[in-house]
């Protein structure tokens, strides 16, 4: 079975899903399950400015210029940074009012959109094993669920709020410190152009950690695409913990995967690689399903951050050749440092001052991407 297959099948095994559900997605619709401030004399056409719209599953109106603005740095960071360029959208999400399993439900359909669009490139690659990628998508569809519901538990609990932002707190200072303190390290060596993240690669015959799980004989035993053999329960470990976050922090969690399979299986990075997309593919049509049945997802608010994204990508598509070299480093682990600071403000209750950190953020990715190519056109001119 190729690939290709193996896409087509989850897309029909969607739709099938979908129909049978068609009661339960109804009622999400109509009426909305999470009930928002929005009163009714607001809510007419008179009152509402023209950059408002009424979001169902959300409850309330929206800027969806800010909906366009996330997206459009998304579509820019992307560019330089792939998936690690994708990771602002839960936090801003989150940070203008989405609730924190809408916000992520919402954030994990848009990415598992644009991983179809990537996957379908990519369907006919020889070095992935289709039942590798079954086994790893019915271990990640287990752990997606559990955190999902870890979520909506803690949601009950009136905490999940809190949780999500103490986690990309953490996440999002911390990475900007190592990324700051890499970027000092590789100054001063002159080391490397520094265009992309990328992961370095592990030394040869893999990590420590790899070795002993590879030497750790626990039948039944099974061979990976590349070559590694390891223990089925170990795989079903890893790839249900990786789930797990994913379904808990949405696309933060999905960027574990590869990482998982690198230094933790073994695996070579080229067959890893095309291994965690397809595999995020078919776990993140399960996550974002599961989250849209549990009415939390936001569909119009992936429309506006979709379009967002188109205008990036093009835009960015020409600043690229003027951004290059270690600054686009540091520039990714400034605006990941203010973003951090915006989740932090908000959870302390300053959120006028979150909002405008974080579109401060946002707007000056877009503004250098933006002046960048027209500085260089002028000056190619003179």
């Amino acid at each position: 079975m190729k690939i290709s297959h193996i896409i087509l099948l989850a897309i029909a095994l969607m739709l099938l899903l979908v129909v049978s559900n068609y009661q339960a997605i109804s009622k999400i619709w109509s009426p909305s399950p999470i009930t928002a401030p929005f009163s009714p004399e607001a809510s007419e056409a008179g009152d509402a400015p023209w950059y408002t719209m009424q979001l169902p599953v959300l409850g309330q109106g929206f800027n969806v210029l800010v909906l366009v603005a996330i997206g459009f740095s998304v579509g820019i960071l992307g560019r330089f940074f792939g998936m690690f360029g994708t990771w602002i959208v839960t936090p801003a999400l989150h940070i203008f009012g989405f609730p924190a399993a809408m916000a992520v439900g919402t954030d994990l359909t848009r990415m598992t959109g644009e991983s179809y669009v990537t996957a379908y490139k990519y369907a006919n690659r020889e070095d992935v094993d289709p039942k590798v990628i079954v086994l790893f998508v019915m271990g990640m569809a287990v752990g997606i669920e559990i955190g999902v519901r870890t979520l909506l538990w803690l949601t009950g609990l009136d905490v999940a709020g809190t949780v999500i932002r103490v986690v990309y707190m953490v996440v999002l200072l911390g990475l900007s410190f190592f990324i700051i303190l890499d970027y000092l390290k590789s100054k001063r060596q002159n080391a490397g152009s520094g265009e992309g993240m990328g992961w370095t690669a592990p030394p040869e015959g893999g990590t420590a950690v790899a070795r002993k799980l590879q030497a750790t004989n626990l039948p039944p035993m099974m061979t990976l695409s590349s070559g590694v053999r390891v223990s089925l329960w170990s795989v079903l470990f890893i790839v249900m913990l990786t789930g797990w976050f994913f379904g808990l922090l949405g696309v933060v969690g999905g960027l574990l995967l590869l990482p998982a399979m690198i230094y933790l299986m073994g695996m070579l990075p080229t067959t890893a690689t095309g291994i965690d997309l397809f595999s995020r593919v078919l776990s993140g049509t399960y996550a974002c399903l599961t989250y849209a049945l549990k009415g939390q997802v936001e569909f119009l608010g992936v429309l506006w951050v979709f379009l967002g994204i188109i205008i990036g990508v093009q835009v960015s598509a020409r600043g690229a050749h003027y951004i290059r070299g270690q600054g686009v480093r540091l520039l990714f682990a400034i605006i990941m440092a203010m973003v951090g600071l915006s989740v932090a403000l908000r959870q302390f209750g300053a959120t006028g001052l979150s909002h405008v950190i974080l579109l401060v953020a946002i707007l000056t990715i877009c503004a250098i991407v933006i002046i960048k190519p027209i500085q260089g056109f002028l000056q190619n001119r003179h």
